[in-house]
């Protein structure tokens, strides 16, 4: 899925203490593991609205949907999907 190559890269690239770490699996726990602190949140979602052109509420940043990287992905589809739904 496209999307979940995205969301890893970018985790592995600007979030990743080192190099060497390798890249969370899809249904890795991204808070349980330590990658995802207040200030990663915060980057994570910065970088999701202006990759993939949606805006997040603060009510919708659960661990629901940020806790993995597959769940981040399922999130930015359904919401492109609402959007483009909305559009119509």
């Amino acid at each position: 899925m496209e999307t979940e190559k995205i969301i890893t890269r970018f985790i592995v690239e600007e979030l990743l203490n080192s190099q060497k770490e390798a890249p969370p699996l899809p249904d890795e726990s991204l808070i349980e593991s330590g990658i995802l602190d207040s200030v990663s949140v915060l980057k994570l979602l910065l970088f999701i609205e202006e990759q993939f052109d949606i805006n997040i509420p603060d009510r919708e940043i659960t661990p629901d949907n940020f806790e993995t990287v597959s769940r981040i992905a399922d999130f930015i589809k359904q919401k492109t999907n609402h959007m483009q739904a909305e559009r119509q």
